[in-house]
């Protein structure tokens, strides 16, 4: 086996030296610099000019950078930020490169009184006019300059049109990048807005009802979701209560929900009961026009003198009734489809009695769904979080807590690819 010793080809260690200088720039505007930099140290030129006709008529380009001095000074700091308040320029030496796509190698230039460089160009014999392709076109210009007539050879030719063109791919992909950061930056903190007012639309404290303990968890996912749940005081002595869940995630979920919200604080008839209330939510929702977009909600009231719990299923995932024993039942009555399907889903009551001692427990799929690690993923189901309230005493705190213990076993991760919304409610003793 024979290793060929490639660092004493001149062109190689020229490649590897500007590629490894330019990999370690974050900056598309440190890469020009680098590579001009690098060039001059080289004596490989001695003037350096890039045109952008990105955007612009035929004929029309823009300077947005200019080495032809002795300096390594420059049209703008950053013409891809700047590249709109450039002047555009018609004609001249450099209106005939890019008349054509082509690449030019020119000898014994002798350029003066150029309509938009000047005598700029005088010093200089020879030039090499490198297109870089975008999508197939010559939107970008790299020309080399050197002050010898005959300065270029077909050799430096072909290694300047395809050094120039890995560097100007390497700078539109710092450039993508950099505006995709930029981007995500920006998303980020718009969904963390999202997510501010979400949260605020939920209760800011639990209602306080005699003969009845509340507790709730609300965690996010790791972007705005729809998860939503809410407590109305439905008089004497009765409390109603809500979970619902908007298809989907981010900020349109989180619109659906704060529309859901506005619709149920705004509803004055409450005393028709839980289907009636989900009637109008949905008849609310239609008329909006919300396309692509549904709602599963549970509404439930607590009549704690009566020792009911009158209810209707919108779709969701169904409640859990806890005995006082431990013993742990689905309620299974009242159900229909989603909400913003259909104009008349006929939503019905169902009513259970609920004594002291039990608990009801309310949930969203992102309970359920969660999934273990790899290989196995396996979903979190209904069977384990029926398992978990058996085990626990039936108090809603101790509910909750095991409940995210239980979780965490399971995912044995804090983040959540969707929300994951609990309401525990118990009858006291």
């Amino acid at each position: 086996m024979e290793y060929v010793d490639l660092s004493t080809n001149r062109r190689i260690a020229e490649y590897v030296r500007l590629l490894r200088t330019a990999s370690r720039q974050t900056e598309p505007t440190e890469v020009q610099r680098a590579f001009a930099q690098i060039l001059r140290d080289d004596a490989l030129i001695n003037g350096f000019i890039s045109l952008s006709v990105r955007g612009l008529a035929p004929g029309e380009y823009k300077i947005t950078r200019l080495n032809i001095n002795d300096d390594l000074g420059t049209i703008t700091s950053n013409p891809w930020r700047d590249f709109p308040t450039l002047p555009t320029y018609r004609g001249g030496f450099l209106g005939e490169i890019i008349a054509d796509s082509q690449p030019k190698l020119i000898r014994r230039m002798n350029i003066r009184n150029d309509p938009v460089l000047g005598d700029g160009l005088a010093s200089f014999g020879s030039c090499f006019a490198n297109p870089l392709y975008d999508d197939g076109e010559a939107l970008n210009w790299s020309i080399t300059f050197k002050a010898a007539q005959d300065g270029y050879t077909l050799a430096d030719a072909e290694a300047f049109l395809m050094r120039g063109n890995i560097i100007g791919r390497m700078t539109k992909t710092l450039v993508v990048a950099k505006q995709v950061k930029e981007l995500n930056a920006k998303l980020t903190s718009q969904l963390e807005q999202i997510a501010q007012i979400q949260r605020s639309l939920l209760p800011d404290r639990l209602p306080s009802v005699p003969g009845l303990s509340i507790a709730t968890s609300y965690l996010t996912s790791n972007e705005a979701g729809g998860d939503y749940y809410d407590f109305f005081d439905m008089g004497k002595g009765r409390l109603g209560l809500i979970v619902a869940d908007v298809s989907g995630h981010g900020a349109g979920a989180a619109t659906v929900m704060a529309m859901l919200q506005t619709i149920l604080h705004g509803y004055q008839e409450r005393d028709r009961g839980p289907a009636a209330m989900l009637e109008h939510a949905n008849l609310e929702l239609l008329r909006k026009r919300i396309e692509a977009a549904f709602v599963t909600a549970f509404v439930g009231v607590i009549d704690r003198e009566r020792g009911t719990l009158t209810y209707s299923n919108a779709g969701h995932n169904r409640p859990l009734h806890r005995g006082r024993s431990g013993e742990t039942v689905t309620l299974e009555g009242g159900a229909s489809i989603p909400l913003s399907i259909v104009d008349r889903p006929e939503y019905e009551d169902a009513t259970t009695a609920i004594v002291p001692g039990e608990t009801l427990v309310l949930y969203t799929d992102g309970i359920t769904e969660a999934f273990s690690p790899p290989p196995d993923r396996e979903m979190f189901g209904t069977d384990r979080l029926q398992e978990t309230l058996a085990a626990c005493s039936g108090e809603p705190d101790c509910v909750i807590e095991s409940v995210h213990s239980r979780l965490f076993d399971h995912t044995r991760s804090r983040d959540r690819v969707d929300d994951q919304t609990l309401v525990a409610v118990r009858v006291k003793d």
